[in-house]
């Protein structure tokens, strides 16, 4: 059983050859000075509540997409969904080597793909800027599970762009979990499969696993097996980004719950190792 992972957004760890993007060259003191950034994350600053009610390093952390449009000269719904998918692929090929890779060769040639037809819209400089953001990501993750791609998604009325979603906000997903689960899960289970039929962003499960974490519950990337699927592909990426950055055995399908209807999956780090154990029977 494997427990959450630590995700250290590195060039020099990314450059590895199992791994093979991004392909520009950095200088070695920037990556010391990204890899001094992996250290164990530090909590945000007391509240100072921006983009209504983040705490400091949240609002930071969003900035960085404004920052990131205005360098590349593209649109913010633009680089957050680039962020996302580049994201996405990055997190599902960290570090893959065998027998992982004899498993998943065709989804990760896939990933690898995805990743440099969006790679090419942007520069080293830009490149290092969206390895910085999926580390603060990863750094709010760690201090407080949170749908915060979802947040920051509605607070910047990128749903204009995006077919009009909205995300549940995470407090109530929260309060879902705690009337379905209660005092938290079968201990006569090894572990408990959970299905979330149109997953957004993430925001139930972040929800339950905010609950859990309330029951002293921890490791849960070996307690539950979880299955969710959407049918639009921005929302898989959000959704895959953010539970496979908190260490959770999860398979995200693109597809239409509706109709049965599957068009691709993705397993997250967690799911892939628990695979190749064969802990989940």
């Amino acid at each position: 059983m494997s427990d959450q992972l630590a995700f250290d957004f590195t060039l020099s760890t990314l450059q590895a050859p199992a791994v093979r993007f991004p392909p520009h060259s950095v200088p070695e003191p920037e990556v010391r000075r990204l890899s001094a950034l992996a250290s164990k994350p530090n909590a945000p600053a007391e509240d100072t509540f921006i983009y209504g009610g983040g705490s400091a390093k949240e609002a930071e952390f969003f900035k960085m997409f404004d920052r990131l449009s205005a360098e590349s000269n593209r649109a913010l719904h633009t680089v957050f969904d680039d962020f996302c998918l580049m994201g996405r692929c990055i997190v599902h090929n960290f570090g893959m080597q065998e027998p992982l890779l004899a498993r998943y060769m065709p989804k990760y040639e896939q990933c690898h793909t995805e990743y440099h037809e969006r790679e090419k819209y942007y520069k080293q400089p830009q490149i290092v800027l969206i390895l910085n953001m999926l580390k603060a990501l990863s750094e709010l993750l760690a201090w407080q599970p949170d749908d915060y791609l979802g947040r920051y998604f509605g607070q910047m009325r990128l749903d204009k762009h995006f077919h009009g979603q909205f995300f549940t906000p995470v407090h109530i997903c929260e309060f879902m979990a705690a009337i379905t689960f209660g005092d938290g899960l079968p201990p006569e289970k090894p572990y408990v499969k959970v299905a979330e039929p149109a997953c957004g962003s993430g925001a139930m499960i972040i929800g339950l696993i905010r609950h859990l974490q309330k029951q002293k519950l921890n490791n849960l990337g070996g307690k539950l097996l979880i299955t969710a699927t959407d049918i639009d592909q921005l929302c898989v990426n959000m959704a895959y980004l953010q539970l496979g950055i908190l260490g959770l055995s999860v398979r995200i399908t693109h597809g239409n719950t509706l109709t049965n209807e599957a068009w691709d999956a993705f397993d997250t780090p967690n799911l892939q190792i628990n695979n190749c154990l064969g802990y989940f029977k």
